[in-house]
């Protein structure tokens, strides 16, 4: 085997890294540039960086924020080179659009895992209602018509479950002090 190539556990890491964060690093890219062809191809370059990089990444840190930190230079670089009469951000502006970003994505992603865990306290008629019709193409008719109920009491029931969620989610991130 070559030297240069990587083995497959690092290169199936690296997939699966990205994998899990690119829709965030893209929306971060996107937050700081103002046009989106514009941020397609600096996240393509970004990509490719963050893969050569791959061996210079810290395992005990977070991924994303790593990830983060190339993408905000890769920025920063392409806003140098760009010679374009359109509009740009400033510097200033750049940095606290970065800053504002890596704070909603930490927030979001705390909410998404209380969210879950409230999910998982539900009762399991509950969790199958939420399932059936956030989790599949199911018509909330064919739900209800399924488990026998009036669609109007399905809609009553998945009303008082999203508020139940919204209190139990609202609850965990105060207690975890994630609240601003």
């Amino acid at each position: 085997m070559d030297a240069t190539l990587p083995s497959n556990e690092v290169y199936e890491e690296f997939l699966a890294l990205f994998a899990r964060h690119q829709d965030r690093l893209f929306a971060y890219v996107y937050t700081l540039l103002p046009h989106r062809a514009d941020a397609e191809d600096v996240f393509q370059r970004c990509s490719l960086i963050l893969w050569r990089k791959f061996a210079e990444y810290d395992r005990e840190k977070d991924f994303l924020s790593w990830a983060c930190g190339v993408a905000f230079y890769e920025v920063k670089n392409f806003l140098r080179s760009a010679e374009r009469e359109r509009l740009q951000f400033s510097p200033e502006l750049m940095e606290q659009l970065a800053v504002a970003r890596t704070e909603q994505m930490a927030r979001s992603g705390d909410r998404l895992s209380a969210l879950r865990e409230c999910v998982d306290q539900l009762k399991a008629a509950d969790r199958d209602l939420v399932a059936a019709f956030y989790g599949t193409s199911e018509q909330l008719s064919a739900f209800a018509a399924a488990s026998g109920l009036a669609l109007q009491t399905v809609y009553n029931r998945l009303s008082r479950i999203r508020q139940m969620l919204m209190k139990c989610v609202d609850r965990r991130l105060a207690a975890e002090g994630a609240v601003s």
